[in-house]
């Protein structure tokens, strides 16, 4: 019970189109030819507010910069997936307003005490202002380029992403507006106390104080309005709201935050992408962790993407080219491996779209794709029908994610903290042939791994080679489906030893469920 993929897409972002191609439109041209050669049916671009609207407030400039070279996709007869960058803040603000409009990080810890030139979700003078951007733009782009527009992204990139903060140990907005509204949303629940946010060095064993759980807690609530709101615009143009979701259920979450279950409730949100490189802490990592991805967003009237990013793995020289090395072959081949098998998962897990960022040379994807000799990305079937139960569940309660810090196995000390985190095997030796970064060259042998992450997907592992179809619960009240239940022969019960399930878990679990639990200890 498979079928074709509800899309494909390929990425060339605005810098890229200034850095590869020095804005020269017969060479874009054919990179776009060759994209839709390679079978790419869309092309994924952005919109920067900065370079947009930069001389006052309000005056937005569509063309400069070679903006307007998105005709060309549509020429050829490829879908437009536009990316509104709202997180860096136009350059005509002064610098006197920075700290109401801007990100901040914790006053009372010395190396996050800074303000960023980042837009704050708190700021409700910056929110007025990424509203009109966002909506000037999405009015402009579909009256310029009609049902060519398949898609917008509206993305702040604050703690929905990974980009800040894979080696960043700050959590990013403790803007004055922001504390005023957290205050207020504790008011507002009747929380018999309202409390300071507290930002925690790197500590080895779990955080769980109240502190943080409300906290994380307020975060996630922002971050599913703010986007809600931003995808209620979108819709109202009746186009798709694509919304980018970095990697999650790792000691990466205490920064990033985890709305998906918000997100993935609202009409309004079209489509999620689940955005992996696979190397999360800068060393790869199990392709498992795509299939994952989708097990836990995996929903009916929803498109699921997996986007695979490739820039790591081959970096583009300035001209646009995939910059080889002497050690290619063996590059290539450890590649080749990863990306097969993680577009295997997403395959397998039901995944209904697939992207590739980065990609400077798109005929190139014919060898990440799996199957015999040269596989066609358009002749990709996925196991998406709604008639595949899942027979096994995963009871995930994402919070536990919260309490837990940096856990990297093999590095011996972070920030001057030793803890015992033993170093776990790649998941294919040739893996320690791939690029590294961040804290994955920390170790001279094997590779950098979440070491809650790599136990969890242990156990997916062992449940998807047993059931045709694997689902992740992540809050209490998803396993009041009955009729999910119906067929589940396993359900397994993650933990993290030192995290209370009053720290993790929010409503009721009725006994006889219970009562079938495996419980599985990260």
């Amino acid at each position: 019970m498979t079928s074709r993929l509800e899309g494909t897409y390929a990425t060339l972002w605005l810098q890229q189109v200034h850095s590869w191609f020095d804005s020269d439109i017969d060479r874009l041209a054919e990179f776009v030819s060759e994209s839709k050669a390679a079978g790419f049916e869309g092309i994924m671009t952005d919109v920067p507010w900065s370079w947009t609207e930069r001389e006052r407030e309000g005056d937005v400039d569509f063309k400069s910069f070679s903006k307007d070279w998105m005709g060309e996709v549509c020429k050829q007869g490829l879908k437009l997936h536009i990316v509104l960058r709202v997180n860096e803040l136009p350059p005509w603000i002064p610098e006197n307003e920075l700290d109401e409009l801007s990100e901040r990080g914790f006053e009372k810890r010395e190396i996050c005490n800074e303000v960023f030139k980042s837009t704050s979700m708190g700021s409700t003078r910056a929110m007025k202002m990424v509203n009109q951007f966002v909506a000037k733009s999405i009015e402009f782009y579909t009256s310029e380029y009609g049902d060519c527009v398949e898609s917008f992204s509206p993305t702040l990139n604050n703690e929905l992403e990974t980009r800040y903060t894979q080696e960043r140990d700050c959590m990013r907005d403790f803007n004055h507006g922001m504390l005023l509204k957290f205050e207020k949303w504790q008011q507002d629940r009747n929380f018999e106390s309202v409390i300071e946010p507290v930002d925690y060095r790197l500590q080895c064993s779990p955080i769980v104080t109240v502190e943080l759980q409300r906290w994380w807690d307020f975060r996630n609530d922002v971050l599913a309005e703010v986007y809600g709101n931003l995808c209620g615009l979108v819709s109202n143009a009746n186009r798709r709201c694509l919304l980018h979701i970095g990697e999650f259920f790792s000691s990466t979450d205490r920064i990033n935050g985890n709305a998906i279950s918000s997100l993935l409730a609202m009409p309004q949100v079209t489509d999620l992408t689940m955005d992996s490189n696979m190397a999360l802490w800068g060393g790869p990592v199990s392709p498992s962790v795509v299939g994952i991805l989708i097990d836990a967003s995996r929903k009916a009237g929803k498109i699921i993407h997996y986007e695979a990013a490739t820039e790591r793995i081959f970096p583009c020289d300035d001209h646009g080219k995939i910059a080889h090395n002497e050690e290619g072959a063996g590059i290539l081949a450890a590649a080749k491996l990863m990306y097969n098998e993680a577009i295997n998962r997403a395959l397998e897990s039901g995944v209904d779209a697939l992207g590739f960022t980065n990609l400077c040379e798109p005929s190139f994807i014919s060898e990440f794709l799996p199957g015999e000799g040269k596989t066609e990305l358009l002749s990709l079937r996925s196991a998406r029908s709604p008639e595949i139960h899942p027979t096994a569940i995963i009871y995930l309660p994402f919070r536990i994610f919260a309490a837990v810090d940096r856990q990297i196995a093999g590095v011996e000390s972070i920030d001057g903290v030793k803890c015992d985190r033993p170093a776990l095997p790649c998941w294919h030796p040739s893996f320690s042939k791939l690029p590294k970064f961040g804290y994955g060259l920390k170790l001279l042998d094997g590779c950098a791994q979440d070491i809650y992450q790599f136990k969890l997907m242990e156990v997916w592992d062992s449940l998807r080679l047993r059931h045709e179809r694997v689902s992740i619960v992540i809050e209490a009240e998803g396993l009041d489906d009955e009729q999910l239940l119906s067929e589940v022969k396993e359900i397994v019960h993650i933990n993290i030893k030192g995290v209370p399930s009053e720290f993790s878990e929010r409503g009721l679990i009725k006994e006889s469920i219970k009562e079938r639990f495996i419980s599985v200890t990260l």
